[in-house]
């Protein structure tokens, strides 16, 4: 393309194809050193010695061969040849064959390798015993006392090196016929020979030092490895509290894995209960272990009081400890802190056989390290599905009780969903009565004869209750109950975890929920006060509800004129008072009542006065009849009224009081003015009625001859 210029292509292809095989090199040099590595310096140290010995013997045998090549004339290296060939492919055989390793392992080996190779060193160096002068192979005992500095049979090859050095130092005295170690070549060949040696055992003392310290950190990183794997097989152990299941659910499972996985005999997690007391949720080991131990009672109780882990290798000497097994001797007692919250107590206990030393209390101290957390996430899961789950409940309940608008199933449905829901040994449900006192209306726990009864006056939160409309709650000290409303039941100890809950209808109280439970440990959490409150105001949507209905249901049933049953209401009791009335075998009479020439009072006096005598009229038939008797308005200036348990001639003396009652009523002024009154009634009993239909026609017949006979009368069918 133009302008454009092409780039040189050979010069970008040339660096770019220079860097992989630059790589590869590098990585081919890596791989060989590697593998030279592991061939001369392997794992196992004898074997390794054994291959190092080769090497020196290798080394000694390539320059005795170069010492020969560059001067054949001067025959020093050939009794070194003659010795070390053969040699060196003997133990390079041994060092790199199969039988290495099973040799290795033999001490008496590793203690000869060095002391070998220094032999083959010093008789290939040979010695002028006549001058003492240092062989041109003399380099080569340097050589083997370094390798042998690196090996256990150092301390013999250097006894052998002395016993060398002073052997040939006698010889050289006897041959110069005892004048001595004179001259500057004795001097050399004594000046080399402790310079070897001093040199050879401080690379020896080096190579110790190492060696140690390797063994040092060899040790250290097997117990970081070891603490490493524990704290891997402790996370995958407390992983289990992963939010899934309750809290005391995995428990068990945990201690259980940690006896098993670290080889605990005894192992045993203790979660508090109260304030000062610990309840056993897992355990591993005890054929009966402590369920419950008091704050500072025991290693265990002790390790709770003071917040400190309580270590203990002399059980029997602690005049604490408490035996749940006979043969135990060591224990240590660590305890779950969060903050200033004590979670709970790991406890591991130890035999003879297997005690609890630092390591089981470094374990300990690392598995209340890890519990810490996962307990505390654990409560709050479980607190979170305890939440959810009584949520679910009380939105279950409250369908329930709204669906209902029946208050009699209503309020007996309350008392034991409330005693399922907050676990109550007692409830109470006070209804506000019409004279405003609150009667009992349901309950669980209490005598069959305590419905009814007031509330007792000695139970002061349920004034407190009315009074501040809020909820009451805490521990009450006397009794919970009077003797009358339990009747010997359960539930009238004392002290007692009570709770008073306003039911809240509009602007009053209409009713007070009472639970209580026994048992000082047994006060209610806040969630249950929370789910309390939830209840209380579905309660009270659902009587308010019924009330709602109750009271549309009754108007419905009901003349908005009089206030009297009307004609719907009839037709249904009629037939349920006649089937009663055949079924037991009882008296039933029917009266129905027609004011006499109504319609001229409305003509005259107009409706509004009309409607007035029809109110005065109804109260005046229901003050003439018995309590029992139910009157209605069936329609117009006509009302009937059903005597249960009333034969014809009690009818009829109850129809002339109504005649009477009515006659009175017209003797008094309405608006200022004098209406008279009279009505007529019909009577009829029951017979041979087939339903309450008949009955009503034989009645309405009667007073149709009453009408006839010239009003203001009682006719009898």
């Amino acid at each position: 393309m133009r302008g454009m210029s092409m780039p040189n292509l050979d010069g970008v292809a040339a660096r770019v194809g220079a860097r992989p095989s630059d790589g590869r090199t590098h990585v081919w040099r890596s791989r060989a050193s590697a593998a030279v590595s592991k061939r001369l310096w392997p794992t196992n140290r004898g074997v390794a010695e054994l291959r190092w010995a080769a090497v020196a013997l290798g080394i000694m045998v390539v320059l005795g061969i170069i010492a020969t090549v560059l001067d054949p004339e001067g025959g020093d290296f050939i009794r070194l040849l003659v010795v070390a060939l053969p040699t060196v492919v003997v133990v390079a055989a041994i060092a790199w064959s199969p039988l290495a390793p099973r040799l290795a392992a033999w001490r008496p080996v590793r203690l000869l390798v060095g002391p070998l190779v220094l032999a083959v060193a010093v008789i290939g160096a040979g010695a002028d015993l006549q001058t003492l002068a240092v062989p041109s192979a003399a380099p080569l005992v340097v050589l083997a006392m370094a390798y042998a500095a690196m090996t256990p049979g150092f301390p013999i090859a250097a006894a052998v090196m002395v016993g060398a050095s002073t052997g040939v130092l006698l010889a050289h005295w006897e041959i110069t016929s005892g004048v001595g170690l004179q001259g500057d070549l004795s001097d050399e060949f004594v000046v080399a020979a402790v310079v070897t040696l001093v040199a050879s055992a401080g690379m020896a003392g080096i190579l110790r030092v190492a060696t140690n310290a390797e063994a040092r950190a060899t040790a250290l990183a097997a117990q970081r490895r070891e603490r490493l794997d524990a704290l891997e097989t402790l996370n995958r152990i407390i992983a289990r509290f992963d939010g899934s299941q309750p809290v005391e659910s995995v428990i068990g499972d945990v201690v259980y894995d940690i006896a098993r996985e670290f080889e605990i005999t005894l192992v045993s997690l203790y979660l508090p209960v109260g304030q000062d007391r610990l309840s056993m949720v897992g355990v591993a080991g005890y054929p009966a272990p402590f369920h419950e131990i008091e704050f500072g009672h025991g290693i265990i109780g002790r390790a709770a009081a003071s917040r400190q882990t309580q270590y203990v290798p002399d059980v029997l000497a602690d005049p604490d400890y408490l035996a749940a097994r006979d043969d135990v001797r060591s224990e240590v007692a660590a305890p779950i802190v969060h903050g200033d919250e004590l979670l709970g107590v790991v406890n591991f206990e130890g035999t003879a056989e297997r005690p609890i030393g630092t390591a089981q209390v470094a374990l300990a101290e690392m598995v209340v390290y890890s519990l810490s957390a996962a307990l505390r996430s654990a409560r709050l899961d479980d607190e979170r599905r305890r939440r959810l789950h009584a949520i679910e409940l009380v939105l279950a309940v409250s369908r329930s009780l709204v669906a209902d608008l029946d208050r009699s199933r209503i309020v007996g449905s309350i008392s034991e969903v409330v005693a399922d829901l907050l676990d109550a040994d007692v409830v109470a449900l006070f209804s506000r009565r019409a004279d405003g006192v609150y009667g009992l209306e349901a309950g669980v726990g209490l005598s069959s004869g305590a419905i009814g009864l007031k509330a007792p006056v000695r139970m002061r939160m349920i004034a407190r209750c009315i009074r501040d409309r809020e909820r009451v709650d805490g521990l009450h000290d006397v009794d919970a109950w009077p003797a009358e409303f339990v009747a010997g039941q359960p539930g009238s100890t004392s002290p007692h975890a009570a709770m008073a809950l306003p039911i809240v209808v509009g602007d009053a109280v209409a009713a007070v929920l009472v639970v209580t439970r026994a048992g000082a440990d047994r006060e209610y959490s806040e969630l249950e006060c929370r789910i309390a409150d939830l209840l209380t105001a579905q309660i009270a949507i659902a009587l308010q509800n019924a009330e709602l209905h109750a009271r549309v249901a009754e108007s419905a049933l009901r003349d908005p004129l009089t206030g009297l049953l009307n004609r719907r209401f009839f037709d249904e009791a009629v037939e349920t008072a006649h089937a009663n009335a055949r079924r037991a075998g009882t008296e039933l009479s029917l009266i129905v009542l027609d004011l006499d020439r109504f319609s001229a009072v409305n003509n005259e006096h107009g409706h509004a006065v009309g409607d007035a005598v029809l109110r005065r009229i109804a109260l005046a038939i229901k003050g003439a009849v018995r309590e029992g008797d139910v009157v209605v308005r069936y329609g117009g200036e006509e009302f009937v009224v059903i005597a249960p348990a009333t034969d014809g001639d009690g009818a009829v003396l109850a129809a002339e009081r109504i005649r009477a009652a009515v006659a009175a009523v017209g003797s008094e002024p309405v608006d200022g003015r004098l209406v008279p009154l009279t009505i007529s009634a019909g009577v009829a009993s029951l017979v041979d009625e087939t339903d309450g239909r008949g009955l009503f026609r034989a009645a309405d017949s009667a007073l149709l001859a009453a009408k006839r006979a010239g009003r203001d009368r009682v006719t009898r069918i």
